[in-house]
């Protein structure tokens, strides 16, 4: 049986319920997902501010669930990734580099919808980190906060399929939804955007099974070895973390 934990690094349990249900919907019969979100820090994540404080309660959520057999980092902008890569060697995918992923799998020109302009040079910063920049048509911004994403509100979900075929417009051949609050969307977006919709909720929690399925964990040597055994103040360090 696959245990798949899925970590939301903001606050918002609405979203990280409709994610979890994406995750389910896609993973085989009998997996479990166990979603969880920290107790503190944004509801949502627009800034650096937020998502630095975002990834540090994120770590501070994987150290404190039992272990699975893999982990999602569910928000876009893969806040703490490469931190929950040092902490287990469980396999640990970001939604965001999976819809990349899956978007270049599909499509050899993808352009993505995002929430605030704000974040535009955010992704394009991710997709050049990713390796993919070259792959990237253009970056459509909702001017719509990722509070008001989402299957509970339709308006948005209008905003997303004209971003999107306004990109197909562009030749962009597949688009990548650059949002968690997104995923139980894709499926609507696609019907009527006219290209391939990815999703990086469902991709990313396929992906971390795959991972699984074949045996593979995170390599311990190098950049990802476990953090130095360096003394903190007033918490535990990240070296002491359940098995």
């Amino acid at each position: 049986m696959f245990r798949l934990g899925l970590l939301n690094p903001n606050t918002d349990m609405r979203h990280t319920e409709a994610m979890a249900a994406v995750a389910r919907s896609v993973l085989p019969e009998g997996s479990e997902v166990l979603a969880a979100s920290p107790e503190r820090g944004p509801a949502s994540i627009e800034s650096a501010a937020d998502a630095t404080v975002a990834a540090a309660e994120m770590i501070a959520l994987l150290r404190g669930t039992p272990p699975q057999d893999a982990y999602l980092v569910a928000c876009f902008g893969d806040p703490g990734l490469d931190a929950a890569r040092e902490v287990t060697d469980a396999p640990v995918v970001g939604i965001g580099e999976a819809a990349y992923r899956a978007a270049c799998l599909v499509a050899a020109r993808f352009g993505v919808v995002t929430t605030l302009p704000r974040g535009i040079p955010a992704i394009e910063e991710g997709a050049r980190r990713y390796g993919v920049a070259d792959r990237l048509v253009a970056v459509e911004a909702l001017e719509i906060p990722v509070s008001e994403q989402g299957g509970a509100h339709p308006e948005t979900t209008e905003a997303i399929v004209a971003a999107a075929q306004r990109l197909a417009a562009r030749r962009a051949e597949a688009i990548v939804l650059a949002c968690g609050g997104m995923a139980d969307v894709a499926a609507a977006v696609q019907d009527r955007a006219g290209v391939p919709v990815c999703d990086g909720v469902a991709f990313g929690a396929l992906l971390a099974h795959a991972l699984w399925r074949s045996g593979l964990r995170t390599s311990k040597v190098g950049t990802y070895a476990r953090p130095e055994p360096i003394p903190y103040r007033g918490m535990a360090p990240f070296t002491e973390m359940p098995e």
